[in-house]
């Protein structure tokens, strides 16, 4: 049913568009949008890089380029790696290995 609308031009009202109810969700189980074996083998060479070069010492930025990783991810992983005990954060801007003598 077409109506008059205020700049004078005529269609239909929202209220004379029908649908059918739409229904979103998730599969069972859910769904997982990262690709988590990707990130365990990028977890992996992250800690093998750092503890075969104890030495190493890298800002998120230089690791990023090092490791081939994006710049946020490498910076969850790295901040991760931190909390977790596996490297070390130094002067909130750099990583660096935290072995046992570290």
């Amino acid at each position: 049913m077409a109506h008059l609308k205020r700049a004078g031009v005529t269609g239909p009202f929202l209220d004379d568009v029908k649908g059918r109810p739409l229904s979103m969700g998730l599969p069972p189980g859910g769904y997982e949008r990262r690709d988590l074996d990707r990130r365990d083998a990028i977890v992996r060479r992250i800690t093998a890089e750092f503890r075969d070069m104890p030495g190493l010492v890298l800002s998120i930025k230089q690791a990023s380029r090092l490791l081939g990783v994006d710049e946020a991810a490498c910076g969850r992983i790295l901040t991760s790696l931190a909390q977790s005990g596996v490297l070390r954060r130094k002067d909130g801007q750099v990583y660096a290995w935290r072995g046992p003598n570290n």
